[in-house]
């Protein structure tokens, strides 16, 4: 197995480096340190500047990794691989450098602007989750200082759904090959409507769906779980944010989520349900393929 991870100036770099060793470390895979640099377009200038540009950026990429795999030994990664790759999209030259490589999961930083803990989607991250086909990690803000010594639970965004099933088959082969446990995670939303009186009937309809996602979420972790330790959760709120805040995270967790079944198959494609469980996470997430 073997893990990409994207290398860029700065804190994100620092933070897709810090995720990218925890999850070599945890599944035992080898790291690769890969920078997208700007590709020049494709026309021929008379003073041959493109060319000079471009080799002036290789060599910047070049400076860039060298720093990087020195800071990487920090995180326990040492002597990495380095790729560095041109195009004038970071995701998209990711994702073909995952591809002609044949690497397995592609780590990358959050966007600037993101709180503490939390993970914030840029143009990358845009481009990876709408067409990436491997699975993308991603490191939430300031990750570099928030990483525990070791993962510690993988955790299934279960929504009872094909792809939800897949997914948490996926994170089972993960918990295996780490040796950790998982959960089963579902989240319920309170949809409120108008008028006092017909609270008891949204009570019945939430708790007629708990009881159906429990016996789907016993049947999944008889199934699919095997010779794993596997816990089921199922929390309820108004809202994404509200009722991921009632799930007792302690900080070394890694959340598992599925693409929505609209987009290509063998494709990550981010439904409205994964972005809200990203943007409400505190914690690391990688997001799959469909049929993963």
């Amino acid at each position: 197995m073997k893990v990409a991870i994207g290398v860029v100036p700065g804190e994100s770099g620092d933070d897709a480096l810090a995720l990218g060793a925890l999850l070599c470390q945890a599944l035992g895979a080898e790291p690769v340190l890969v920078h997208i640099y700007p590709a020049a377009y494709d026309y021929t200038s008379r003073g041959h500047v493109d060319a000079e540009w471009e080799a002036y950026l290789v060599e910047e990429s070049k400076a860039l990794l060298d720093r990087a795999a020195l800071d990487a030994t920090d995180v326990g990664i040492v002597d990495p691989e380095t790729v560095i790759h041109g195009h004038r999209s970071s995701g998209v030259g990711l994702a073909e450098v995952a591809e002609r490589m044949g690497l397995d999961l592609i780590v990358i930083g959050s966007a600037p602007g993101a709180s503490n803990g939390r993970f914030q989607i840029g143009s990358t991250a845009d481009q990876l989750l709408h067409g990436s086909h491997v699975p993308v990690a991603l490191a939430p803000s300031f990750f570099r200082g928030l990483r525990p010594s070791q993962l510690g639970r993988f955790v299934a965004a279960f929504q009872n759904s094909e792809e939800s099933r897949a997914a948490a088959a996926t994170a089972a082969g993960f918990a295996r090959r780490a040796a950790i446990p998982m959960t089963l995670l579902t989240i319920l939303i309170r949809h409120r409507m108008y008028g006092s009186a017909i609270r008891r009937g949204e009570d019945l309809v939430l708790e007629q769906l708990h009881t159906d996602v429990a016996a789907e979420q016993d049947r999944v972790r008889e199934d699919v779980c095997q010779g794993v330790p596997t816990d089921c959760v199922i929390l309820s709120g108004d809202d994404t944010f509200s009722a991921m805040r009632r799930y007792d995270w302690e900080g070394d967790e890694l959340l598992v989520l599925a693409s929505a079944k609209g987009g290509v198959v063998r494709r990550v494609f981010l439904g409205d349900m994964t972005y809200k469980l990203i943007r409400a996470m505190t914690v690391p997430a990688v997001v799959l393929p469909r049929h993963t």
